[in-house]
């Protein structure tokens, strides 16, 4: 099995590759024009952050068995990220006709609410139809923090039980559902709740990731293309008599556009399980929209691989961006560990179902220091008080003297020690997740969230008395 061909794409440019924030890249294409990019954030921790720098299309975020008014006892549309049928084509490499829907129910038009641009027979945003082999290598695959919605708080890994509020309720007992939302510049302290990590390789934007554009531009809002709005659309009688949606502005003004966070309100009313998304408005307006109700902007994010980029054109500027493109292409399994893919002297290689990876690489990338005994045939990972042992073509791993029994023994290849992915996860307690159509491993051990001890307002501590009794 192969790991990466290291024929470099011709370069145009001469000029080092900057990545400062407000650089414009060009990559890919969609709808046959081509898509360019704004680095928003330098300072992620999966590194170089860029974003659609229009809104490239309208679509529903996800659907549900029936329409947008459906019987009492239907399965409704959902705003669990990892679930929804926008994360799905945005991840999807598969041809027209053949994304795969999570939950079964794609996006057609009777499932959207007056829809005029149902994509179930859409190629997947990753398809070979917008970018190419060497395009694909540009982006990382990584995890990060996805906040979850009240009816999924038990899968939350940051410690922290309560679900995050977009709205909360102010008022007075004449008037208790008087409701304000978060403003874009409080998102730095009111973007905290049960969170997890999601692992993907195109994806929305966040709350802290629209904090950061915020602060860096002073404007979260965007416009759209200018084949956005109407290309291919469905023609809708209905909505002609509905108020002017999103795509039905021009180009020269603020579209509306999906966030990827649940927006919850009221915890402890029938609002409870809402079935919306956070959405931004305008320039800095911050608000929220059923997933199958309304047909909003699309505007993905990727985190740049910088590790394999090339400039083919450009001078990185909003009218002249960078055109840029891989100077490799990945073939096999790349591995990704904190944010960056790692560079293999020896290929991951599956054998009996099982993908073995080089122990050094992926330790060291996790802060361990590796020794190999040659004598003992024995490989030897230290980090903060934790010791791994294994021996080659033993299937027993030892973590700090207590035996761990692995899916398949580790293995010499090369000069290279070779272990299951389990193993990694079993030792250092990292979370290991393998993107099968891409043929990615992600390896993620993320620093503790923490929040601001001061930030703890009266209406926070109102609305969650109790929860967490």
């Amino acid at each position: 099995m192969g790991f990466l061909l290291t024929a470099p794409c011709a370069t145009v440019a001469e000029e080092e590759l900057t990545y400062d924030i407000g650089t414009y890249y060009q990559l890919g294409s969609y709808l046959d024009a081509p898509i360019v990019w704004k680095c928003i954030d330098n300072t992620d921790e999966n590194g170089i952050l860029l974003v659609s720098d229009k809104i490239l299309c309208y679509k529903a975020a996800d659907v549900g068995e029936t329409g947008y008014f459906a019987s009492s006892g239907a399965i409704l549309n959902t705003n669990f990220w990892e679930e929804t049928d926008i994360r799905a084509w945005l991840n999807s490499t598969a041809p027209a006709g053949d994304v795969v829907w999570p939950r079964g129910y794609p996006p057609e038009a009777n499932r959207i609410f007056l829809s005029k641009y149902p994509y179930v027979d859409e190629a997947g945003f990753l398809s070979a139809e917008n970018f190419t082999a060497s395009e694909l290598a540009v982006m990382k695959t990584v995890s990060q923090w996805q906040a979850l919605p009240e009816y999924k708080l038990e899968l939350s890994e940051n410690g922290q039980t309560r679900p995050y509020l977009a709205t909360y309720t102010t008022g007075s007992d004449r008037d208790p559902y008087t409701l304000h939302h978060n403003t874009v510049s409080e998102f730095g302290d009111a973007f905290r709740g049960a969170m997890y990590r999601v692992t993907d390789t195109m994806f929305l934007l966040n709350e802290a990731q629209v904090y950061a554009m915020w602060q860096n531009f002073g404007i979260a809002g965007a416009k759209r293309t200018d084949t956005a709005a109407w290309a291919g659309a469905v023609d809708s009688e209905a909505a002609k008599y509905w108020p002017p949606a999103a795509d039905e502005v021009s180009v020269d003004e603020y579209s509306e556009y999906w966030l990827r966070t649940p927006a919850l309100d009221r915890p402890f009313s029938y609002w409870s399980h809402s079935r919306c998304l956070t959405t931004i408005q305008g320039e800095n307006i911050y608000t929220e929209a059923s997933t199958n109700a309304k047909e909003l902007g699309i505007r993905p994010a990727f985190y740049l691989n910088t590790d394999n980029v090339i400039i083919k054109s450009g001078s990185g500027t909003e009218t002249d961006p960078y055109v840029i493109d891989g100077n490799s292409v990945q073939t096999g399994v790349a591995v990704f560990s904190q944010g960056r893919q790692l560079t293999l002297d020896q290929a991951p290689v599956e054998e009996n179902g099982r993908l073995l990876v080089p122990v050094r690489a992926v330790f060291e990338s996790l802060g361990a220091e590796v020794n190999w005994d040659e004598a003992a045939n024995q490989v030897t990972a230290v980090k903060e008080g934790t010791t791994v042992q294994l021996e080659i073509d033993n299937a027993t791993m030892v973590v700090n003297e207590a035996e761990v029994a692995l899916e398949a023994p580790a293995r010499l290849i090369g000069d290279r020690t070779l272990v299951p992915l389990r193993a990694v996860s079993e030792a250092l307690d990292a979370k290991i997740v393998y993107v099968e159509n891409l043929q990615r491993v992600v390896v993620d051990q993320p620093e503790p969230m923490v929040f601001s001890p001061d930030w703890n307002p009266s209406w926070y501590q109102t609305i969650f008395q109790g929860w967490d009794d």
